[in-house]
């Protein structure tokens, strides 16, 4: 799958040393975001089209788009607001799974976990709260999306508001007190 996202996009987001081997793994994440993540909200038919006008040329996005891929302000109702764009939300869907998956190596021995003298391995628990923090942020970024693409819903034909899900865990209900 084309990603619509490389590693100098996150670079303006994150900072991941150029030695660290697993960056080449970068578009892995990338097209595991836009797959698992971002199709389930966006929908099948605009991304497919995000990605095919990418695919061609950068010049054949469309101006809209871009915008969506790249965020900005627009006018709703009189009010001004701004939101993230596409990008954006995809970097950190990927960044959670990278920051997950990053410490280990899959080698012919089995899968080993990166360590030296000269560092320690970062707890479970602290992998999981940067995977968290990293995921609720492109969460946030998702709902700032969505409400632009609602607000602008004539605009974006191919995006169904109806198929927007609240939340990839579904609900839950609570059992005792």
């Amino acid at each position: 799958m084309y990603q619509l996202v490389n590693k100098s996009d996150l670079d303006g987001y994150k900072y991941v040393a150029d030695s660290v081997k697993n960056a080449t793994a970068w578009p892995q994440y990338v097209s595991e975001a836009q797959l698992f993540d971002v199709k389930q909200w966006l929908g099948d038919a605009l991304l497919n089209e995000i990605i095919t006008q990418s695919q061609t040329s950068p010049s054949s996005v469309s101006v809209l788009n871009q915008k969506l891929l790249d965020g900005g302000s627009y006018v709703s109702n009189g009010n001004t607001y701004t939101f993230q764009g596409l990008k954006a939300a995809i970097i950190y869907y990927a960044f959670a799974r990278f920051t997950s998956k990053s410490i280990y190596n899959y080698t012919q021995a089995g899968i080993t976990v990166k360590d030296s003298d000269l560092s320690t391995p970062a707890s479970d628990k602290a992998i999981q709260r940067l995977q968290t923090e990293n995921y609720l942020m492109a969460e946030t970024i998702k709902d700032e999306i969505v409400l632009y693409l609602k607000r602008n819903s004539s605009d974006y034909p191919l995006f169904n508001s109806c198929r927007h899900i609240q939340g990839r865990r579904g609900s839950f209900i609570a059992i005792g007190d």
